[in-house]
């Protein structure tokens, strides 16, 4: 039997290149594998994706598409900064 290679996508997630493993993720998948990978975050910060110039905040159970080199913030949802 042929071993199967998985496929990861680099992403940036607060500053520091991690790789997701999946095309398509939930907010709360991604910030699982950020964790698992050495992000120093807890499992209730908000998510957010960078499109340009703006942020938009993704919700735990939304599903987004994964690209290379996606730009992810996670601050406490009462993080302001």
């Amino acid at each position: 039997m042929e071993a199967t290679k998985v496929r990861t996508i680099e992403v940036i997630f607060n500053k520091k290149k991690i790789n997701l493993s999946d095309r398509e993720m939930t907010g709360r998948e991604i910030k699982e594998e950020a964790i698992r990978q050495g992000v120093e975050i807890a499992p209730d910060f908000q998510l957010s994706v960078r499109h340009g110039n703006r942020l938009d905040v993704v919700d735990d159970d939304e599903e987004i598409r994964i690209r290379h080199h996606q730009e992810f913030i996670c601050v406490k949802a009462d993080d302001n900064s």
